[in-house]
């Protein structure tokens, strides 16, 4: 059975707490072993402003809040699906001085805004990306307050230590287990602050779709930065969109999928969602540079992107077209629920196309909720599978936002997507 979301129990800073967590988040069903390292050894004094970056679904944020008293906790992370989770575990818990952001820049904050800084990084956004955010992070620490990062040495540690070093000051090892290093660097009042250049982490991606040039923006931490990757190319290659189509791209990224259909789906609608608001920023300057933002259809952007956790910005709204290159990690508890409500939100007669690396299990799931499932392209690693709805549904046999036949179980009020 597949879950909609995960509950966990446990002790944390000898307190017992609850959280709730749902697919595609990391250590969704458990608290990783580095979460507990991070919270058992940060140091925090009355009245510290903490910033937990990236805190997923806010187990830092949330164990720090009461450590003492007059603590003040920032969450930030730019993933919504992680925010609305973490603005859930602050009600569940009874948090109330921790204020939970979507986003990534840390623009909002004023330099020296916060004594401590903790982070247990992304690793699977890649190193680049982690620099990117210690450097975002450094001015938002005041002179003497403390950088808390922590990453396994075979995942980069030595590499992050030197970073910290480098741009913050004096850093060490204050942890070690199981693999983990649990470093710490005090800002120097004496490093001058040297404003960062942080288009070092801009990248350009030059290609050829359908016959036409395109020149994207990228930056780091996002999928396929830096060269169009083999899936994406196959999808775009082998989906079917007409003029007058309305599609949707789930997982845009930096929108390559989206901006190659809208110059097919050349009088429709095209909506690009993601649910990392870095991709997405990217993703509307695509659609700019493209000169795709100016045509309105039916009183909406005729192109546009959107920050989205799949069709959460789109309800009530259906489309010709689906197309979904999601990521080569996703579970199913990730792919289920979209190929669900990519059902929900198809017109009779719509397709749902979907490049995979491992399709079998999916496949079967898609002839189960279609009624068929084809593979319309296969290359290297990569298969691409189209359904086609079949039927219209009567009116109120589906739910729209979840796509999932109605039952008699209630959805818990709290539960969210």
């Amino acid at each position: 059975m597949v879950k909609n979301s995960y509950e966990i129990t446990t002790r944390l800073r000898h307190r017992e707490r609850t959280f709730r967590s749902a697919g595609g988040l990391f250590s969704k069903d458990r608290i990783a072993k580095s979460t507990r390292l991070l919270i058992d050894n940060v140091n925090v004094s009355p009245g510290d402003r903490i910033l937990d970056y990236g805190c997923g679904y806010g187990a830092v944020g949330v164990a720090l809040a009461d450590s003492a008293p007059g603590v003040d906790v920032r969450m930030v992370d730019s993933d919504i699906r992680a925010v609305r989770w973490a603005q859930e575990n602050v009600r569940v818990n009874g948090v109330e001085n921790a204020h939970i952001i979507l986003d990534h820049t840390l623009d909002r904050y004023s330099d020296g805004f916060f004594n401590i800084i903790a982070m247990n990084p992304p690793v699977e956004e890649g190193t680049e990306a982690i620099f990117e955010m210690i450097d975002r992070a450094r001015p938002k620490l005041r002179n003497g307050g403390s950088f808390y990062l922590i990453a396994k040495v075979r995942k980069g540690a030595k590499s992050y230590m030197r970073k910290l070093s480098e741009t913050i000051g004096p850093s060490k090892v204050i942890r070690k287990s199981g693999g983990y290093w649990l470093m710490r660097a005090e800002r120097s009042p004496v490093r001058s602050p040297v404003p960062t250049d942080l288009s070092v982490y801009e990248h350009t991606v030059e290609t050829r779709l359908r016959g036409r040039k395109y020149t994207f923006c990228t930056r780091a931490g996002i999928f396929s930065r830096k060269e169009m990757d083999d899936g994406t190319l196959l999808l775009i290659e082998s989906v079917e969109v007409m003029p007058m189509n309305s599609v949707i791209d789930v997982g845009c990224g930096y929108g390559p999928i989206g901006i190659a259909a809208a110059h097919l789906a050349s009088v429709g609608r095209v909506v690009m969602v993601d649910t990392n608001a870095r991709a997405v920023e990217c993703a509307a300057r695509n659609i700019t540079t493209h000169h795709l933002h100016h045509a309105r259809k039916n009183g909406k952007p005729r192109v546009e992107a959107v920050v989205s956790d799949r069709f959460d910005a789109v309800r009530g709204e259906r489309f010709d077209r689906v197309i979904s290159n999601p990521p080569f990690h996703a579970g199913v508890d990730v792919l289920y629920p979209l190929v669900d409500q990519a059902y929900a939100h198809l017109r009779f007669h719509g397709r749902m196309y979907l490049v995979l690396m491992r399709y079998v299990g999916i496949k079967r799931h898609i002839e189960k909720v279609f009624g068929n499932c084809s593979i319309v392209a296969h290359e290297g690693k990569h298969t691409v599978l189209m359904a086609e709805r079949m039927t219209e549904d009567p009116v109120g046999m589906r739910d729209d936002r979840h796509g999932a036949p109605r039952t008699s179980r209630r959805r818990p009020k709290e539960e969210l997507l």
